[in-house]
């Protein structure tokens, strides 16, 4: 590929990335407005029930995907790219009928179980008439799911953003105003499903447009069992790896319900809500990636396509290592600002959580996409049942020493080392993907040398924990970071300029973020005048 080609593809990418930046960032914001409302109003012990009653409609959504939402971004990315745009049309066609069929059926064994599942699997049968309600999430989350996929695939990232937007308000604003009427958590849930069911339906209304649109359309005559066949082949392997890591999660949250109490509960998934910041940064970073890699050819661009992987992992992590450090850093502010004092655990669960991302320099967040794209389905699929297969036994023995705290101990070494060491192997070794271990590292030194002087001063500041400690303590670490990365040669004149490039089609991130461009590249002309001398 074209040195010019692949620049004009990575823009692309850098210009989505943008849009699903701006988009998950106001989503997140408005809905833990919302969330944290409603969590005060209910208390730690009925907003674990909250949390509780959605696993099983979570894991339900992910059962009835079929790897469909995964192919509905790759195959209508690479054949648009082509300019195949009728059988592209055809797929998303197929594709969103899947959905609904999957979705409406996994809505009637919800419905119909609730009981049962409330009494066995959650151990609180009490909830039995609350899992009613969330069943409805399930068919019109599967709705919204294939119109994000295809917003994605179809490079509309912008709808994708707006659609999350429109849910996030919806539920902000319903979630709230139910519980304060008396409904308690059936009121949160009912919020939360009404804002699924408006956010689906508007997806659907601003898909009709681009999902019949291409001019010069090239008609080839595959029928429809073809054409199956193609996203199911596709499909299935991460359809396999998505359930596995689901049910890691889930499985999570059933092992909490048997070793935790309901405040241990509450407090666990308040700081899990915490996990919404690194994803609003490490989420739009490998969404956008994954169509970029699946328009590449790894044959005749074998070279493009190791370094994209090589500066995708290390510019991702350049964002999202000192982002982690940070939270862990300002954990009890967070907590206490948002959830209030009452959370007393949740600091202390949210350094565990926060502690995942530091693997981002070392490829966790780019792989998946690197490989989705490039069709290495069977890799992600193993990467997942590693996993897993050392979580389930691992999970379970730790939380029942340390409890929640066990459980994220559990999480952290079984969803980085096995599997990242493998698909990184597979990289190198099919793709000739490798990673620059040295800029990684030299990354998380300069996050955590960043840290001391905020660390130094939340615990000199005489006022305790607050808003003093976040604003201040927050353009202090920055500050320090982006002067310790030049400085350390964790970037160099090359990566600031490719950033401004890739930031050039944005006006408005880039307008924020120039200054730190600006401020970087005086620090490290001044680190080069300064640099001794060889004799």
């Amino acid at each position: 590929m074209p040195s010019d080609e692949l620049t004009r593809i990575a823009e692309k990418a850098a210009r989505g990335t943008m849009f699903l930046f701006v988009g998950s960032t106001s989503a997140t914001f408005i809905s833990a407005i919302g969330g944290i409302v409603v969590a005060r109003l209910l208390g730690p012990s009925s907003y674990g029930l909250y949390n509780l009653t959605l696993i099983m409609p979570s894991l339900l959504v992910a059962l009835a995907d079929l790897g469909v939402s995964n192919a509905l971004i790759r195959l209508p990315a690479r054949l648009t790219s082509k300019g195949d745009y009728h059988r592209a049309n055809r797929i998303i066609g197929l594709g969103f009928l899947l959905k609904i069929c999957f979705g409406a059926v996994a809505f009637f064994v919800c419905y119909a179980g609730a009981e049962a599942i409330a009494g066995t699997a959650l151990n609180r049968s009490e909830l039995a008439p609350f899992l009613r309600i969330a069943s409805v999430l399930i068919l019109f989350s599967a709705i919204l799911g294939a119109v994000n996929s295809i917003f994605i695939g179809l490079d509309l990232m912008q709808w994708n953003a707006g659609s999350q937007i429109i849910q996030s308000i919806v539920w902000s604003v319903l979630g709230p105003a139910l519980v304060l009427v008396g409904f308690g958590i059936a009121g949160a849930l009912w919020g939360y499903v009404l804002s699924v069911v408006v956010a689906a339906l508007t997806g659907v209304i601003l898909l009709v447009r681009p999902a019949h649109s291409g001019g010069g359309q090239t008609r080839v005559a595959h029928p429809l069992s073809a054409e199956l066949r193609v996203m199911l082949r596709y499909g299935l392997p991460l359809y396999m790896a998505t359930i596995l890591t689901l049910l890691l999660t889930q499985y999570q949250s059933l092992v909490l319900a048997h070793f935790a109490t309901d405040v241990e509960v509450g407090n666990f998934y308040a700081a899990w809500n915490f996990n919404n910041f690194p994803q609003i940064l490490s989420a739009p970073i490998a969404t956008a990636m994954f169509p970029m890699f699946s328009k590449m050819d790894p044959e005749n661009q074998r070279s493009e396509l190791a370094r994209a992987f090589r500066l995708a992992v290390k510019y991702s992590s350049l964002i999202l290592t000192p982002a982690a450090v940070a939270i862990m850093v300002f954990s009890r502010d967070l907590v206490d600002l948002t959830f209030g004092r009452s959370y007393t655990l949740a600091p202390q669960y949210l350094i565990l959580v926060s502690a995942y991302y530091l693997s981002a320099g070392f490829g966790s967040v780019v792989l998946g996409s690197f490989l989705n794209g490039l069709a290495e389905t069977s890799t992600v699929l193993k990467m997942s049942v590693a996993m897993l297969a050392i979580y389930v036994p691992l999970g379970p023995a730790l939380a029942w020493l340390w409890g929640p705290y066990g459980l994220l101990i559990a999480y952290i070494i079984s969803g980085g080392i096995p599997a990242v060491t493998y698909g990184l192997r597979r990289a190198s070794m099919k793709f000739g993907a490798r990673l620059d271990l040295k800029a990684s590292g030299l990354i998380l030194f300069a996050a955590l040398g960043a840290a001391v002087p905020s660390v130094v001063f939340t615990q000199l500041d005489p006022l305790g924990t607050g808003a003093l400690d976040l604003i201040i303590g927050g353009v202090l670490y920055l500050t320090v970071y982006v002067t310790l990365a030049p400085i350390m040669s964790a970037v160099d004149k090359q990566d600031i300029l490719n950033l401004r490039t890739l930031f050039g089609g944005t006006l408005i991130p880039s307008t924020l973020v120039s200054p730190i461009f600006d401020y970087a590249s005086r620090v490290l002309s001044w680190t080069k005048r300064n640099a001794p001398t060889v004799a």
